[in-house]
Parts: C-alpha cells; sequence; structure tokens
C-alpha cells in the first residue's frame, strides 16, 4: 500500500517536474544562451523535491479536513476498514494520505 503511494507521488512529481523543467529551460535560455547545464539541474532538482514535499503536505491537510468534517468513517463493528465519502473534497487526497500512512487507519 505505501509503495503504491509512492509510485503515485514519484510519477505526478515527475511529469510535473519535467514540464515546469522544459518551461524553465525555454525561458532560460532566451535570456540567456550560455546557460550552464548545471542551473538546469539544480532547478530540476529543487523542483522534484518541493512538488514531493507540497503533495504530501496536501494530502495529509485534505486527511485531516475530511476527518474533522465526517468524510471518513471507520467501518464499525471494530472494523479497520475506512469508508471515505463520495462527495468528499479532493478524495484523491485522502486515499494518496491513506496510502502513504496506513496508520492513518488505526487514526481514525
Amino acid at each position: 500500500m505505501i509503495f503504491r503511494g509512492m509510485c503515485k507521488v514519484v510519477a505526478i512529481a515527475f511529469v510535473t517536474n519535467q514540464v515546469l523543467t522544459t518551461i524553465f529551460t525555454y525561458v532560460a535560455q532566451q535570456l540567456d544562451a550560455t546557460l550552464p547545464h548545471e542551473t538546469i539541474w539544480l532547478f530540476s532538482c529543487v523542483t522534484c523535491g518541493l512538488l514531493t514535499l507540497w503533495l504530501q503536505s496536501d494530502a495529509r491537510r485534505a486527511f485531516g479536513f475530511a476527518r474533522a468534517k465526517g468524510f471518513v468513517k471507520t467501518g464499525g463493528d471494530r472494523k479497520q476498514e475506512l469508508q471515505i465519502a463520495e462527495d468528499c473534497p479532493k478524495r484523491w487526497l485522502v486515499i494518496l494520505h491513506i496510502e502513504l500512512n496506513p496508520a492513518a487507519i488505526q487514526a481514525s
């Protein structure tokens, strides 16, 4: 479950990073044609790290909001199943947080 969540985070971060790095490279080379490749590499690494952290923290905030507003409930009868309401805002982020943090099931 954790592996699936991390694969989603990595895939989203990778695709977004590629788009942002391509835009950055194009704009930066328009301003300075002799831009060193290390600058682009550094931008790409920092962007990927920040995207990963942002996505995980956004998932954590979405889970906290959903739990506080009653969109996330336990299955009852001592089941460890979580039920996430279909109308939950940012439902995919709540699911991502649960995949990344299986202990969130017990915390609810």
